[in-house]
């Protein structure tokens, strides 16, 4: 695997903010998006993969105490869900929309849904 899932190390996960966040169906199809947004020109070092029980552990860490609201708290719901089911959730940090577009769309080509972009002011939903 590109990018390994991330170990629970009681390590401080990073805010919401400045990522685009969603998930996929497997740590294979995982590993294409992942290569691809490396090809595009994403930083490998700010790309996280959740995945299992310890991947649940983390995420909650990172979307609790947000202060984003609801957009959070969906995501927190949805990701849990995503997880039990064996599904993979990809972080990525990203330097603007313009480069979440770019996430979502290519985890979109690979069967990626559920993608968020958390911006400045603003969050928004890019993939269903």
């Amino acid at each position: 695997m590109l990018v390994a899932p991330l170990k629970d190390l009681d390590q401080e996960m990073p805010d919401p903010k400045g990522h685009t966040i969603g998930f996929l169906s497997s740590e294979d199809v995982c590993d294409v998006v992942v290569e691809e947004l490396i090809m595009a020109g994403i930083s490998g070092s700010g790309i996280l993969v959740l995945s299992g029980p310890t991947g649940t552990e983390l995420f909650t860490r990172m979307m609790k105490g947000s202060l984003w609201g609801e957009a959070v708290e969906k995501m927190l719901k949805d990701g849990v869900l995503a997880l039990e089911h064996g599904d993979v959730i990809l972080v990525v940090a990203v330097e603007d929309r313009e480069q979440a577009l770019l996430v979502a769309k290519v985890a979109e080509e690979h069967g990626g849904r559920g993608f968020n972009y958390f911006g400045e002011w603003t969050d928004e939903r890019l993939t269903r």
